[in-house]
């Protein structure tokens, strides 16, 4: 038999694409208003639709780079 009072409570929420579309799901959290808003769904996520996303947002990486260049001794994009 199932232990009472093991599982979190399930709220059901609905899922708002980026196109508008919705559909319900359950979730552990309740959202503010029973609603999640999706940034990239099936319309627009890269793997889905075959188009580039360009970022306005830097990568971490580059940002790292940027920061701790000094330690290296070399510059990024710069010729010596």
């Amino acid at each position: 038999m199932a232990k009472k009072g093991l599982h979190p409570l399930l709220y059901r929420i609905t899922v708002v694409g980026t196109k508008g579309g919705t559909f319900p799901i359950f979730s552990a959290v309740q959202q503010k208003g029973s609603k999640l808003f999706l940034q990239a769904d099936q319309d627009t996520h890269s793997l889905w639709s075959g188009k580039k996303i360009v970022s306005a947002a830097t990568g971490q990486v580059a940002k790292f780079k940027k920061r701790f260049d000094f330690l290296s001794g070399t510059t990024i994009g710069k010729k010596k």
